[in-house]
């Protein structure tokens, strides 16, 4: 049928052609507009959620979070420097009240982003702090447990802003069903993510006699360094419990700081191995987001 309907066109003069191109043109207009508005609309969204749902691509030098360089000057004489320590769990849907959406993450990196916030690791930070230098628009954010998500969900859209980030893992979770695998922890590493230890378990550390605590904690430093063929400075105390004796554990394996889950900004006063987080949670409006980045 084709066919015959070219033949047929063919043996048309120029006026009636003509004539059968404005009637065509009439027809299908309407819906050639129609369709076009609509794609141009899907692709405004899609380009505008990019971030988020770009899956990473370690083989590209575009999908690598490039290494920010830290300003290291110093705050005025006598002043107390601080920075917001933010944690994390799961992104996308967790147990109780303990993650945050697709989108609100990216509503909260996009905000950091455009208000020109840097972000840093824990060890950044801790540098920061240990000497007095400035911290002014400087963000930390930190991940517990090591869940997949933060693979999947979390790190394209620090790739689409380039943030970085640390991540506490558990290590004897480590490649089970719902937490990163080593190949993906590999990859994070080398695209400047830190990875910290969060023990080989996740104990209550202080219910734990002082052999077993050790081990978990000296265990957990030997898991991530031999898996990653590098040194790892970053603690996570479980549920943010600890006394004493586990703080001083934390040290001798080898430690630089430990966080907890009090609620407030880290200052240049804190203990380093007791530094405070401020947790962001479900359902979290980004006015508290707002408030609880904004430097003092």
């Amino acid at each position: 049928m084709p066919c015959v309907f070219d033949e047929r066109v063919k043996k048309m003069s120029s006026s009636k052609k003509f004539i059968l191109i404005i009637f065509i043109l009439a027809l299908f207009t309407p819906q050639v507009l129609f369709a076009y508005q609509n794609y141009n609309q899907q692709k405004v969204v899609t380009e505008e959620l990019l971030p988020a749902t770009v899956p990473p691509d370690s083989s590209t030098e575009a999908a690598a979070v490039k290494e920010q360089e830290l300003s290291m000057i110093p705050a005025p004489p006598g002043k107390t420097v601080s920075i917001s320590i933010l944690m994390y769990h799961e992104i996308g849907e967790g147990p109780d009240c303990m993650w945050v959406t697709e989108k609100d993450f990216y509503d909260q990196m996009k905000y950091l982003h455009d208000n020109g916030y840097q972000t840093i690791t824990l060890s950044q930070a801790v540098k920061l702090l240990n000497g007095n230098y400035d911290t002014s628009q400087k963000v930390v954010l930190t991940f517990d447990d090591g869940y997949d998500t933060f693979y999947s969900k979390a790190w394209p859209v620090l790739q689409g802003f380039n943030q970085q980030a640390t991540v506490f893992i558990i290590s004897e979770l480590v490649e089970r069903p719902g937490y990163l695998n080593w190949e993906q922890i590999n990859i994070l590493a080398a695209n400047n993510i830190e990875i910290g230890g969060h023990t080989r378990t996740h104990p209550l550390l202080p219910t734990l006699t002082s052999s077993r605590s050790y081990e978990e904690i000296v265990g957990a430093k030997q898991d991530i360094e031999a898996g990653l063929g590098k040194k790892t400075t970053s603690f996570c105390y479980p549920t943010g419990q600890y006394n004493s004796q586990v703080v001083g554990q934390v040290k001798t394996a080898g430690y630089s700081s430990g966080v907890t889950m009090v609620q407030r900004r880290a200052s240049s006063a804190d203990d380093l191995f007791l530094l405070p987080r401020l947790g962001v949670y479900k359902d979290d409006p980004l006015d508290r987001f707002k408030a609880i980045t904004k430097q003092p």
